[in-house]
């Protein structure tokens, strides 16, 4: 049965991963280079004022990875704080001066490069396209994307006999260990064997 969501389900999913591998090395050879994650974080901050907690939300990542990211992007004077509106507590985000220059020169990079893959696409298909993807992005930066999974092989925390200063359960005994020999006074030093009288 024909189902045209599933279809294009299917072709995002084709779609995505080659996307990001482009926007990954183009903007690695952008003046001054940037991470795809700085690249979302001022196209997010350049479209309103957000907070670091609702980019947060937004990219799906902890508390401290995102502020250590817009840390590094007011570092480097791409990103300015200033206070939210009536909320003292929180800090907004803005693009400064440069940061704006630098958004907009990325953007033009990927937009060119992109616009000659898509070179081949007859006019109509090329404006289904330009009509449909706004869509998805709305619908992509409004909904998190899912909790990421905890990584497998945590090791078993240790039973009660386990756990240091406690005795070890009957049955279990340990090899005694080297220096409670007689023979051993100092490292790597034996004692002679005691004389015997004759």
């Amino acid at each position: 049965m024909h189902n045209p969501l599933r279809e294009a389900a299917e072709s995002l999913v084709g779609v995505a991963p080659l996307l990001s591998r482009w926007l990954e090395r183009l903007l690695a050879g952008h003046e001054p280079p940037l991470s795809a994650a700085q690249y979302e974080a001022l196209r997010a901050v350049g479209a309103g004022d957000v907070s670091a907690a609702e980019l947060a939300r937004r990219s799906g990542v902890s508390g401290p990875a995102v502020s250590q990211l817009l840390g590094g992007l007011v570092d480097a004077g791409l990103l300015q704080r200033g206070e939210l509106a009536g909320d003292r507590r929180r800090h907004a985000l803005t693009l400064s001066p440069d940061g704006g220059r630098v958004l907009r020169s990325a953007d033009a990079l990927l937009s060119g490069q992109l616009e000659s893959l898509l070179g081949t696409l007859a006019r109509p298909e090329a404006d289904a396209l330009a009509r449909a993807l706004p869509f998805v992005e709305a619908s992509l930066a409004g909904t998190p994307p899912p909790r990421r999974p905890k990584p497998p092989g945590h090791p078993k925390p240790p039973g009660r006999s386990e756990l240091p200063g406690r005795p070890k359960p009957p049955g279990r005994s340990e090899p005694p260990a080297a220096d409670a020999s007689p023979l051993v006074r100092g490292p790597g030093r034996r004692s002679p064997p005691p004389r015997t009288g004759r």
